[in-house]
Order: structure tokens, then C-alpha cells, then sequence
């Protein structure tokens, strides 16, 4: 079939829809939301004349290798256009949220509160559950530990708190049967399901429970949130930037979800009603995604079901390139086995929409395998010179640049700026090939039902390059970069000039995805075996005797606090160094009275900073601790993109990743003394001491000016004089005159500092 001449009506409507696009970009940047419609009905227009064009006249049909190189393309064209047409329906209009207060009910019903676990860490785990009991609520509520691991760790930290501890002999179905012997063993009349690492704030069931006045709601849904950076934020240097890489789905597509009764059960933040459960047989099994299976048969059995916006718990998004993988296969898996086992276009009870909205979700999951083809397609051209469509370029330019000048517009206006066209291509192509594997294999049988939990909490000082990962979009990187060299340099007229120049641009475009996703396998360190959150609280700090130094806390975590000390009159510089402690107690307003240790002091001009790690935490002081940390509009970071340029991302995660890991922070603050030390080699029990000049002091060390020469590692005993002995090791030596300046590390710590 000849292509068809679309001149001159095919140049104004290109005109038209540039010209839509470019007011609706300029009216939206000044009234976010105002153009939300106008982009979408452009964007699924164009879309549709696209997909009809490539349909009916674009299909090359020269040979068997072009034919079936031009039908995969254009099937996976078209399962995209799919998603974004199911995309603009959950987008098109926001429902409003009218919450529903408790007062609203005739009785305040019961609540169980189920926090699955079975290898998390206690780290993780804790404040989870600090985060639980801390839960106002004027009605019952009781908290389960369901530990599938049955730790005695777990059973004591329940014990701690006052919460009930679960487990079962049998571990059968993973989390869905961990959840079902919750069930069977308390009585609540309505549950709450948290991940193990999702906080919940103390409002959680308040903002809730009360919509359950309607006595056909099965469960209400709240967004699971992040208050750590994902790997693209934290790997690109772009936490400012960048959203967490689920907002999307978990804040704009499930609110769309609730306009159709589709809303999605996500594993967490939920909390369903008791009896609706026990219609549907308990949480669903067999397939390692009940959250959305049981979801789906909640809504097939009759029920109503509710997303409601507010973040009222948070928790670690996967931490490593590895750990989100192995949670997205999960995902990937779990959506195929529950299409097998209760396909939404057939199982009986859903609508017509409901059966739409989760049939795009499962088609979605072979993102893996469309961004394989999309990436191989202008390939098998510039190398093979096998054709991949049949079309001229002034028809490609006039139907194909609309399409995806309006797609690229309208995905920003539809997610509300949540997410971008191009960062969108950066996620999928980052995840493509390991999860297109994973499809392939489930879609051929060999299903995994074997549930693997994602690890969080997880800390480490190392860079450290993920070859396994990346090796896939290093091959393709280079196949892509031969191909250019192909069409430009080796073999240039073996190619019609229009058609190279426009698959050159389309294979640019995934350079820029492949070098970013080569980027996010390069893993930054992560020091912190906590997040830590910006609060404001004044602070009453116990480090000195005598009176104690008032100050501002800068921030929380659950395992220490930094604050400031500003100078005073009677708060100074002298008094700073003059008998502080590094064991001491702090009070922070709403929480009380904490003991614990300096880690660190530093001192600036305006005053001193330290960072504090807690001692163990009673369960009271941490239930405060925690509702603080969450109560923190700083606590969940923003959910929209800012500046958030691949050029930008790209250069600062070069130049981070090759600059030198900043020197640790002093871990103490170092005060002059000019005193006397005397130190003896330790090897040599019998060897005498002697004298050195003693220049500073800290917890962790001090800096000597010796007689004698000093070799690095050696070690000595230092005797500091009324100041505690011990052990300390050469770190540094300088000569300086006729003598030797050092740097020795002490072996414990000082318990005090005194100022000579």
C-alpha cells in the first residue's frame, strides 16, 4: 500500500496542535492545573491519529524480516498508547476529598493493627511500631507484631511496647497467610496493614475510620509515601529535584482509580473492614501480589472502596538498584499470576471500567520488553538497513513530532508535575531489561511464587558500580553509538538522508535513557543507618555542669538528634571547652529527658553543633520521638519535579561520583590545652615514659608535640593526668623544628575534657 499524500491538511493540523501545546505550556506555567483537560484531549487526540496512521499506512511489507520488525514496533506502540489513554481517563478529573470525621459514626468501631514483618531488621522494625502506639484514637486499638520469622528479638521488642506478638508454625503463602493467622487470631472490627517500615503519623486513624459510616466500604487506601531518597534521587544527586519515582501511581493515578471504585490495595497504609474480608475467604493466595488481588476481589464482591490523599505514614523506599529490582519483579510476577488466576476481563462483579483499569495495569508490567523493542527498532535500520516503517519524512514530521511534542506536554500536565515524558523513559529503561527477562519467563510458565521481601535500612560507606545491572544497557549503549557511526560515517549512502536524520533523533533519545540508567547503577554510599528529619524544637542540653545551654533542634532521627548552641553571654567559646561531657542528657520539648553520647562537636561563629546518639530509648520517650519525627512537614519530601533537567542530573552525578568523599566530620570538638602528657610505647611493658607537650584534646584524640620521633600505627599509652589513660595509635606525623607534631586516635573515648 502506497503512502497516501496527507498535504495540505496534514500541515494544519500540525500547526493546530503546535500552536494548542505552546499557549496551554505558557498558560500552565502561570496557572498550574489550568490547562490539565486541554493538554489531555491534545495529547490523546494526537495519539490516536498517530496510532491509525501507523496502523493503515506505515507497516512495511518489502520482505518477512521488515514486516515483522514493522508489526512489533507498532504492537508496542500501540500497548503504549494504551496506557496513555487509560492514563488521561484516571486523569481527567480530580474527585474531591470530603474527609469524614469519627463523630460521624454511631459507635466508634474496634481496630486491630497488623505490622507484617519477617526479616527487617529491629532498626526498621521499631519505629514502625513506636510509630503504631503512638496512634490517637478514642475507641480500642490493638497492635500486632506478625513476625513470619519468628525472632525472639521481635518477641521481646513487642513485649517492650506492649504489643502482641504473632507467628505460626507454618509459614505457608508468605505474607497473605502471615496476615490470615492475624485474622484468625484477634477480633478487631476493622484492620490496618503496615509494611514493617511504614510510620504511621498519630492522626492515621482519625483521617480513616470515620468513612466507614458507609457500611458497604471495604477499605480505605491512603498513598504509600517515602521519607528517604530512591535510587534515582539519591544516585543522580537529585533529591531536591526529583519526586520519589512511585508518586505518580501512589498520589495522581490512584486518585483517578477512586472515580471508578478501582482503587487499588497496595499492602500498606490500608484499612479494611473485618466482615468484608470474611466474604472474600481473607487476604487473597497463591500469587505474590495479594494486596492487589485481594483488592480487586473486594471490589468484584460488591464492595466500595476509597483513596483518600493525606500521608499518614511513610516509609524507606528500596534503598540499591538490586533491592528495587527484586521488588519490581515481585510486582511484575505477582500481576501475571493474579491474571492468571482471576483474569479482571472475565472475573465476574467487576465493571467495565474496574476490568479496564486493571487489565492497563498488568499490560503495563511489559514496559520491560516495549522499551527493549523501542530501543532495538531504529537499530535493526542503522545497522541492518532493514526497514522499520514505510513512510516519507514529511509525512513522520507532520503526524509523528505532533504526537510527540503533545505526549511530552500533556504527561506533565496529567501527573500534575509529578512526572516528566523523558524521566519516565529514564525509570523504564533503567529497569527494561531485567524486568523484561522476568516477564518473558513468567509469561512462559516458569512462575516464582516464592515472596521476596525488599531490604531496607540498609547503610553502607562504599561506591560502588552495579556491572551485572548495567551490563545490558552498556551493550545496547554501544550497539546505539555504532549505529550513528554506521549511518554518518561508515556506510552514510546506503540511507535516505531524511529518513536517517529522524531514527537518528529516536536513537539519541534512548542514549540519553541508556547513559542515565548506566549512571543509576553507579550507587552512592549511604552512611546513615537512619533518616533524618528537619524539625524547629528548643532544647535543653545537659553536657556541661552546672546550668544547662539552651539550644534549637536542626534534626531528628530515631536513633540521635543534631542541635545547635547558640553564644551567650553566658554560653561562650571558653565555657564550650571547659568540662564537657560526652555522656549527658538533653530535653527536647514533647518528648522529655534523653540520655545518650556526643558523636561530634563543631564550632562556627555563631555558636556549636552537635550531633547526640541516643542511649536505648524507653518505649514511652520513643512513641514521642517518633510522633515528632512524623508530625514534620519536612518528614515526606515534595512530590513534584523542580528543575529536575537530565542534563543537570547527568553532570552532577559525574562530577559527585568522581570528586573525593568528604573527610568525615570532626567527631569532637578539639580544645587547646597546653598541657602535659607522658606517654610509653605499649609493646614495651618495661620501657619508660616520657614527656610530650599535649596541644589538644578531644573525645577521640589529641594532637602532641614530641620529643621523640613517632612512626604511624604505632601505639602508646598516654597518660593524660587526671584525665582518663589508655591506649591511642599514631594517625599522622609532622616534623616541626626539632621536634614532632602528631595526631594520635585514642583506643575508647574520653569521658571528659578539661580545659588546662
Amino acid at each position: 500500500m502506497s503512502e497516501p499524500m496527507f498535504w495540505p491538511w496534514s500541515a494544519v493540523y500540525s500547526i493546530v496542535v503546535f500552536s494548542i501545546v505552546g499557549i496551554s505550556w505558557l498558560v500552565e506555567r502561570r496557572r498550574p492545573g489550568s490547562t490539565q483537560r486541554v493538554g489531555l484531549v491534545v495529547a490523546l487526540g494526537s495519539s490516536l491519529i498517530y496510532i491509525t496512521w501507523r496502523v493503515l499506512f506505515t507497516i512495511p511489507s518489502g520482505n518477512w524480516i521488515s514486516l515483522v520488525a514493522g508489526v512489533l514496533l507498532v504492537a508496542a506502540e500501540l500497548a503504549a498508547i494504551v496506557q496513555m489513554v487509560a492514563s488521561t481517563v484516571r486523569g481527567w478529573r480530580q474527585v474531591e476529598h470530603v474527609p469524614v470525621p469519627l463523630s460521624a459514626l454511631a459507635s466508634i468501631p474496634s481496630v486491630d493493627i497488623y505490622i507484617a514483618t519477617f526479616s527487617e531488621s529491629i532498626g526498621v522494625l521499631e519505629p514502625t511500631l513506636a510509630g503504631a502506639m503512638s496512634i490517637r484514637y478514642p475507641g480500642d486499638f490493638t497492635v500486632y507484631l506478625c513476625d513470619d520469622g519468628s525472632r525472639p528479638a521481635v518477641r521481646k521488642l513487642a513485649k517492650r511496647y506492649g504489643a502482641e506478638y504473632l507467628e505460626r508454625d507454618e509459614h505457608q503463602h508468605a505474607k497473605a497467610g502471615n496476615l490470615n493467622n492475624a485474622l484468625a487470631n484477634s477480633g478487631g472490627e476493622l484492620v490496618v496493614t503496615l509494611d514493617a517500615d511504614m510510620i504511621p503519623t498519630v492522626d492515621f486513624l482519625e483521617k480513616t475510620v470515620g468513612y466507614f459510616v458507609d457500611e458497604n466500604l471495604a477499605f480505605v487506601q491512603a498513598p504509600q509515601a517515602f521519607h528517604n531518597q530512591d535510587v534515582f534521587q539519591h544516585n543522580l544527586f537529585s533529591g531536591k529535584g526529583l519526586p520519589n519515582e512511585q508518586d505518580l501511581f501512589m498520589r495522581t493515578l490512584q486518585a483517578g482509580n477512586g472515580r471508578f471504585n478501582a482503587v487499588m490495595y497496595v499492602g500498606s497504609n490500608a484499612v479494611i473492614r473485618r466482615t468484608a474480608l470474611d466474604a472474600i475467604g481473607g487476604f487473597a493466595i497463591g500469587v505474590i501480589t495479594e494486596d492487589m488481588a485481594t483488592g480487586m476481589l473486594l471490589q468484584a464482591a460488591g464492595y466500595r472502596t476509597l483513596f483518600v490523599p493525606d500521608i499518614i505514614a511513610a516509609g524507606l523506599a528500596a534503598e540499591n538498584l538490586s533491592d528495587l529490582l527484586t521488588q519490581r519483579i515481585r510486582w511484575a510476577r505477582g500481576n501475571i499470576q493474579t491474571a492468571r488466576k482471576w483474569n479482571p476481563l472475565t472475573l465476574p462483579g467487576l465493571s467495565w471500567m474496574q476490568r479496564w483499569i486493571y487489565a492497563a495495569g498488568i499490560v503495563y508490567w511489559n514496559f520491560g520488553i516495549l522499551k527493549i523493542v523501542f530501543i532495538l527498532a531504529p537499530l535493526v535500520y542503522l545497522i541492518g538497513g532493514i526497514p522499520i516503517l514505510h513512510a516519507g519524512v514529511s509525512s513522520i514530521l507532520v503526524i509523528w513530532l505532533p504526537y510527540f511534542v503533545a505526549s511530552f506536554v500533556g504527561m506533565k500536565v496529567a501527573s500534575q508535575g509529578r512526572r516528566s515524558f523523558t524521566w519516565s523513559h529514564v525509570y523504564e529503561i533503567a529497569m527494561a531489561p531485567t524486568i523484561a527477562v522476568a516477564i518473558v519467563t513468567e509469561w512462559l510458565g516458569f512462575s516464582k511464587k516464592v515472596f521476596a521481601v525488599t531490604p531496607k535500612g540498609v547503610s553502607t560507606d562504599k561506591l560502588n558500580f552495579r556491572v551485572a545491572i548495567a551490563s545490558p544497557h552498556i551493550v545496547l549503549l554501544g550497539l546505539s553509538l555504532y549505529a550513528l557511526l554506521n549511518a554518518f560515517v561508515l556506510s552514510p549512502g546506503e540511507f535516505n538522508f531524511g529518513s536517517v536524520v529522524i531514527i537518528s533523533f529516536w536513537t539519541v533519545y534512548n542514549l540519553v535513557g541508556l547513559v542515565m540508567a548506566i549512571l543509576v547503577c553507579l550507587e552512592r554510599p549511604r552512611k546513615r543507618s537512619t533518616e533524618r528529619t528537619e524539625v524547629d524544637l528548643p532544647v535543653e542540653v545537659r553536657l556541661w555542669k552546672g546550668a544547662p545551654v539552651e539550644g534549637r533542634v536542626l534534626d531528628l532521627s530515631f536513633n540521635g538528634v543534631r542541635f545547635a548552641l547558640p553564644w551567650s553571654n553566658a554560653f561562650g567559646p571558653t565555657e564550650a571547652a571547659r568540662q564537657l561531657e560526652q555522656k549527658g542528657e538533653i530535653a527536647v520539648d514533647g518528648i522529655g529527658l534523653i540520655s545518650g553520647s556526643s558523636r561530634w562537636v563543631s564550632e562556627t561563629n555563631n555558636g556549636l553543633l552537635v550531633g547526640f546518639e541516643f542511649d536505648e530509648l524507653p518505649p514511652a520517650e520513643a512513641v514521642k520521638l517518633v510522633a515528632k519525627i512524623t508530625s514534620s512537614p519536612r518528614w515526606v519530601r515534595h512530590d513534584r519535579e523542580v528543575s529536575a533537567g537530565i542534563a543537570g542530573a547527568a553532570a552532577r552525578t559525574v562530577i559527585g561520583a568522581a570528586r573525593k568523599a568528604n573527610p568525615a566530620l570532626r567527631t569532637e570538638l578539639r580544645v587547646a590545652t597546653h598541657g602535659i602528657a607522658h606517654l610509653r610505647q605499649e609493646e614495651f611493658e618495661l620501657a619508660p615514659s616520657f614527656e610530650v607537650d599535649l596541644e589538644d584534646l578531644s573525645f577521640g584524640g589529641c594532637r602532641i608535640l614530641s620529643p621523640r620521633r613517632l612512626s604511624l600505627g604505632d601505639h602508646y599509652q598516654v597518660d593524660l593526668g587526671d584525665r582518663r589513660s589508655g591506649g591511642a595509635e599514631v594517625q599522622w606525623v609532622e616534623r616541626h623544628g626539632g621536634r614532632y607534631l602528631a595526631g594520635l586516635k585514642f583506643d575508647g573515648v574520653m569521658e571528659r575534657m578539661v580545659q588546662l
